[in-house]
């Protein structure tokens, strides 16, 4: 028999995972951060555990994970949220992933001497935040769903950006040529073909769940169709993220495109996503974040402390450039206490880490440097999301982002808010203090007099029967 030290290692995780989850709760410390953490010591630090020895398992298992949580951010997500919202999603991801791009060029060049085209390579790779990082993030701050629909948005879109960019940019390293036309056209079917499979699809299975559901242990036959609509989507050149995004969108809101069923001509109404499903899709999402950010913490590989450094410095740069991109784009959309997560919310994930060993596996002279590089933006950008949601939270810093946004709606009122005795005018203590009664105009005054003459007049005549 095989080692069973694979077997406690998994067991053993899924239960930290919910000792963090209890922890978080009663401490407001993200329990993304313990487990980067612990993948950390199981891989960089002891090297008990090389991501080598999971060979293509864990590619296989790092997408699965990819696409159940979109799938199941989805679900989550409201089409009026999501309209009210999807303007602030693509202004705050593309100015936020132009900005750190154009700016990372710079810093890598002044702290390590990369070229444009190397500088490029790394800022498309650390621009693009990570829906599975973000989304578990969000689900345990105090945030509200428009806010919540708009960073997932974002980070969806930051992501296929950063894919795109990031091959782009590596062949452009390579041949010295790119034509900027081919990239505007996968970017356009990366998003806009992904969007209308993924919501063809969500209408067609909505359509299927009356007989899925009469096949014996159903519960996997979403799952399983989900991970074939994002392959096949791969397949064609298309988005994943977005066609899962977009799937799980449309089971979500089966009472919003009831009325595109009759463009289908398959029998019956679309069925909703029912409660048992939901809750075996969350449960699964649990399984698979966990062990999904301990593999994050393995995947790390460090070798030079000067790189280290310059990456801890690179993504507080990337973390600035969030903060002045919320304060003039889209602040005014939030409230301070929402605007200061969304300033935040920028972690890297495991998407930056198979781009940066694509850029590897190129023979790039400066490859090496590229991938040391965005694992610490990786690991650095969890810690520093973790630990400044967890001070948001706290509210040891709502002074400062009350500061920097102080024209967001509500920032001069939340201060009211938090202490509504403030501004409430005063309580009177007795009756001689309240203020005068006015006097009743003459139709209600002889209105009142005839209710009081009839009921007098019932009264008599209650008192006559009963004398009788």
């Amino acid at each position: 028999m095989e080692s069973p030290i694979p077997l406690i290692a998994v067991g053993a995780i899924v239960f930290l995972a919910h000792l963090f989850a209890v922890i978080f709760e009663k401490t407001r410390i993200p329990d993304v951060l313990p487990l980067v953490l612990l993948g950390l010591l199981l891989g960089p630090v002891t090297n008990f555990v090389h991501t080598e020895s999971f060979g293509d398992v864990g590619h296989v298992f790092t997408t699965v994970a990819l696409v159940i949580i979109l799938f199941e951010c989805g679900l989550d997500i409201d089409f009026q949220l999501l309209a009210r919202s999807f303007l602030t999603s693509v202004k705050l991801g593309l100015i936020n992933f132009s900005m750190t791009v154009a700016t990372t060029v710079v810093l890598a060049h002044r702290l390590v001497g990369m070229t444009l085209a190397e500088g490029c390579i790394l800022g498309s790779i650390v621009a693009a935040c990570s829906p599975p990082v973000v989304v578990p993030m969000l689900a345990k701050l105090k945030v509200t769903e428009e806010t919540r629909t708009t960073l997932i948005l974002e980070a969806t879109i930051c992501e296929v950006l950063g894919i795109v960019s990031t091959l782009a940019f590596l062949k452009f390293a390579q041949h010295n040529t790119v034509m900027p036309t081919v990239v505007v056209g996968r970017i356009i079917a990366s998003f806009v073909l992904a969007a209308i499979l993924g919501g063809a699809a969500g209408l067609l299975w909505a359509k299927l769940l009356k007989f899925v559901r009469g096949v014996e242990n159903n519960i996997f036959c979403t799952p399983a169709f989900v991970c074939i609509l994002f392959g096949s989507a791969e397949l064609f050149g298309y988005s994943g993220p977005v066609t899962a995004l977009v799937f799980g969108l449309v089971l979500g809101n089966v009472s919003e495109v009831k009325s595109l069923s009759k463009l289908s001509r398959l029998p019956g109404d679309p069925l909703p996503v029912s409660y048992m499903e939901r809750t075996f899709f969350s449960a699964l999402v649990f399984l698979l974040k966990s062990l999904f950010f301990v593999y994050v913490g393995i995947s790390m590989r460090f070798t030079s402390k000067e790189l280290l450094g310059a990456s801890f410095l690179l993504t507080v740069w990337t973390m600035i450039v969030r903060l002045l991109v919320t304060r003039f784009t889209v602040a005014k959309n939030f409230n301070s206490y929402d605007a200061s997560i969304v300033s935040t919310m920028v972690p890297k994930g495991l998407a930056a880490a198979v781009l940066a060993s694509m850029v590897m596996d190129s023979g790039l002279p400066a490859a090496g440097l590229i991938r040391e590089m965005a694992f610490g933006v990786i690991l650095f950008s969890i810690t520093l999301v973790a630990l400044s949601t967890f001070c948001i939270e706290k509210g040891w810093m709502t002074g400062f982002y009350r500061y920097i946004f102080s024209s967001s709606p509500e920032s001069k009122g939340e201060s009211a808010a938090a202490d509504p005795a403030e501004n409430s005018p005063p309580q009177t203590s007795s009756l001689s203090e309240t203020a005068p009664i006015e006097p009743l105009s003459e139709a209600a005054e002889a209105a009142l007099k005839a209710a009081l003459a009839a009921r007098e007049q019932a009264e008599n005549a209650e008192k006559g029967k009963s004398a009788e």
